[in-house]
Formats: C-alpha cells, structure tokens, sequence
C-alpha cells in the first residue's frame, strides 16, 4: 500500500518524550505517532460512527461536498484495519 507523507511540526520537548514512548512500545517514532492517529480514528469512529469510503472520496473531490450522515455498526470497508 502506498504511503502518504506528511511533514509534522512538533515541539522539541514532545518528540523527545515521544521517542522515549516510541522506544518503550519498540517502534519508531513515525510509527509510534500512525499508531497513535489509528487509536484516535477509532475513538471519533466509535463515538460519531464509522468515516464512510464516500466521505474519504470528499478529501480529493470537495466540489462534490454534500453531508454524509454517520453510519454506526457497519462493516469498516477502509483498506486496511484500525
């Protein structure tokens, strides 16, 4: 799977702290942080309801913006699992 990148800003203090919990769970910190935006996707995705494939469509094509209601207990039908 193709991956995106993204260029993160962050303050010296938190990426220090953030590479000792990297180093404590084993991963590095890019992973430490993917690992930590998946906790927080699922988190909004339990409280709001699952972020539907026609939503993620919306990123690349606003001008087709409409408003997608959430759908709660459906099957996650992302391509890779949170």
């Amino acid at each position: 799977m193709d991956q995106t990148r993204f260029t993160l800003r962050i303050h010296p203090l938190i990426m220090k702290k953030l590479k000792v919990i990297a180093d404590h769970n084993g991963r590095s910190v890019n992973k430490e942080i993917e690992q930590i935006l998946k906790w927080i996707i699922d988190d909004f995705e339990n409280k709001c309801g699952k972020i539907r494939t026609e939503e993620l469509d919306l990123i690349d094509h606003p001008e087709k913006k409409a408003k997608i209601e959430p759908v709660k207990d459906r099957p996650m039908d992302m391509l890779f699992k949170l």
